[in-house]
């Protein structure tokens, strides 16, 4: 007898409905879109789902488990049922809508505001709005400035937490680009979650907004490519579903629309993934493309602004912490973040990465390989500059824990 399908690495984390906690199973890749949950009993069985376990060895293991004669194997196939609908296990059933999802994304030439109607408004107006209510907050800069107010900065650092979450927060960074003016490129280097196997991955696409199209460079995406000595667009699919990005785009987009400028500035979008990182050395593929990309960065015709998508610290059970993300344990976490917010202001991508890395970032700061970049690439392109923190803060994560998350802005 073939072994029950393997379920698929999904994010797994508890909440509660109704007074009763369940196990939610959501697909950060955003094959299925559907938000799963299992009672105490279904999370038993969802782990005989391994790949080795056939149906009856899975049956006699949960009658066991549950100290009866038999278990109902209609309660094991109707969960398999539910898990195969929703795509979260590793069968043909999945390969197909994979593949299918795959040729469609590489076929078209925008990649879809993949989260506008369940993470912000779809219609413009509204979500115009929203943003708009965002810099009167209390903790927000107090107005959005007057255009040519502020010499054009060379950096920006904004939270990519969800707007609900990070308002204040993306409302100070963008502040910048509506007193200074849109740059000709903005050069987004976002986090890459799932960390895929390449440290950085490009796309040609443009990335689709509410507020139309924020339009990559696509020729300099190629030119970039060609230069590697790895495939940056082998994981590019991960840029479908992938949110770090997409929350800076609309608000490029959306700072465009309140300048009344469209068409010109363009982006550059760059996932970073960690898996090059080993403690305090980033790695032989990161330095290279780091050096690729400066090269093609100085010689740019246009005014330049690099952008880290990131949050920093996430801590307490929903991220595997022992103990509740309160008191002393989130106070020393603050102190961490701010003398990692300090060694970026000094432009200092190694004191950077030394102030994470030195107890393997048991902060789980996501964006290291992308601020270690923005840092590294500002001290090559713009010697001189200095950063300024804008604001920092940290919010609840639903899941139980809370994310940190600042605001920063570069200047010569």
């Amino acid at each position: 007898m073939e072994p029950l399908p393997r379920l698929r690495a999904v994010d797994a984390f508890p909440v509660e409905e109704g007074g009763t906690t369940y196990l939610a199973l959501r697909d950060d890749d955003g094959f299925s879109e559907q938000v799963v949950l299992l009672s105490s009993l279904d999370a038993i069985i969802a782990g005989c789902f391994d790949g080795r376990t056939t149906e009856k060895q899975a049956l006699a293991r949960l009658a066991r488990q549950v100290g009866a004669k038999e278990f109902p194997v209609t309660r094991l196939r109707e969960l398999r049922r539910v898990l195969d609908e929703n795509l979260l296990l590793e069968n043909d059933r999945f390969e197909r809508a994979r593949r299918a999802i795959l040729e469609g994304f590489r076929d078209a030439p925008e990649r879809p505001a993949h989260l506008a109607g369940v993470g912000y408004p779809a219609r413009p107006v509204k979500l115009a709005a929203a943003l708009d209510s965002y810099f009167e907050l209390p903790d927000g800069p107090g107005d959005a400035g007057k255009p040519g107010s502020a010499k054009p900065p060379t950096g920006l650092v904004s939270p990519h937490i969800d707007f609900n979450r990070g308002k204040a927060g993306y409302a100070w960074a963008y502040r910048e680009i509506l007193r200074s003016g849109m740059p000709e490129l903005t050069v987004i280097l976002g986090v890459a979650h799932r960390t895929p196997e390449t440290p950085f991955v490009l796309t040609r696409k443009d990335y689709g907004t509410p507020f139309g199209s924020a339009r990559t460079d696509a020729a300099l995406v190629e030119a970039l490519e060609k230069k590697l000595p790895f495939d940056a667009r082998a994981d590019e699919l991960t840029h479908r579903s992938e949110h770090s990005i997409e929350f800076q785009a609309v608000y490029l987009r959306y700072c465009a629309k309140r300048l009344g400028l469209d068409g010109d500035a363009k982006i550059l979008p760059i996932l970073c993934s960690s898996c090059d990182l080993n403690g305090n050395d980033p790695g032989d593929r990161t330095r290279v493309f780091l050096d690729r990309l400066a090269d093609a960065l100085a010689s740019y015709r246009g005014r330049i602004c690099l952008l880290a998508g990131v949050d920093f610290a996430h801590i307490g059970p929903r991220f595997g912490d022992a103990e509740p993300a309160v008191g002393e344990f989130l106070e020393r976490t603050q102190r961490e973040d701010l003398v990692s917010l300090a060694r970026l202001e000094e432009v200092d991508a190694d004191g950077f990465l030394d102030s994470v890395q030195f107890d393997d970032n048991q902060r789980k700061v996501c964006g290291v390989s992308a601020l270690y970049a923005f840092a590294e690439l500002h001290k090559r392109l713009f010697p001189g500059v200095a950063g300024r923190t804008l604001h920092y803060a940290h919010a609840a994560d639903p899941a139980g824990g809370e994310v940190t998350f600042a605001s920063q802005v570069f200047r010569p």
